[in-house]
């Protein structure tokens, strides 16, 4: 008899196992966790909707992290691209800072109205770019800074607008990146 019970209390602990989906996986919907450890991830929430830098693996696919940092100008480029079939969805964010030397608060790099924040490349916003203004927010913190070993990681914020769009806003909240950049 006891090991009837033992046996259907194992067996309701397996049936009524919850899901719990990994903050570190390259899941769409979840944002990453905070790292400092070149761990290529990137994500925020654009308008209070999850955006994960994500691409499936495809031969001769892209990859959701490119850009680099240059160790003589202290340019810094990120660009994160996501692209998911099943919701017809192809963005990309791209983070850009001048005179990277050390870990602190940036203000991105910001060529009024010409520099583009977000890139809608399938029609799923109201217009298919979205700037900086040097009016809006628009800063990045550094928490990790090793360009020897090729690692940055940090968060950020920022609003985007396009002029041929009024009154909207992209508005780009709990942005965090940990990213094995590559340094020149």
């Amino acid at each position: 008899m006891i090991f009837l019970i033992v046996g259907g209390v194992m067996l309701c602990g397996v049936g009524c196992k919850k899901e719990v989906a990994d903050p570190d996986s390259s899941n769409p919907n979840v944002l990453p966790s905070l790292t400092h450890e070149g761990k290529n991830t990137f994500g925020c929430l654009v308008n209070g909707e999850v955006w994960v830098a994500y691409r499936s693996y495809k031969v001769g696919g892209g990859v959701s992290l490119d850009g680099y940092y240059d160790s003589q100008t202290k340019y810094f480029q990120l660009v994160a691209s996501r692209r998911v079939e099943d919701e017809n969805r192809f963005e990309s964010i791209k983070l850009l800072l001048d005179s990277l030397t050390s870990d602190g608060v940036y203000n991105m790099r910001v060529n009024h109205l010409s520099t583009k924040g977000l890139t809608d490349y399938l029609g799923n916003y109201n217009c298919s770019r979205y700037y900086y203004d040097t009016t809006l927010v628009h800063q990045v913190s550094i928490e990790t800074f090793l360009p020897e070993q090729g690692i940055i990681s940090g968060t950020f914020e920022m609003d985007l607008i396009n002029p041929s769009c009024p009154g909207d806003t992209i508005k780009i909240r709990e942005g965090r990146f940990d990213w094995r950049m590559t340094v020149y």
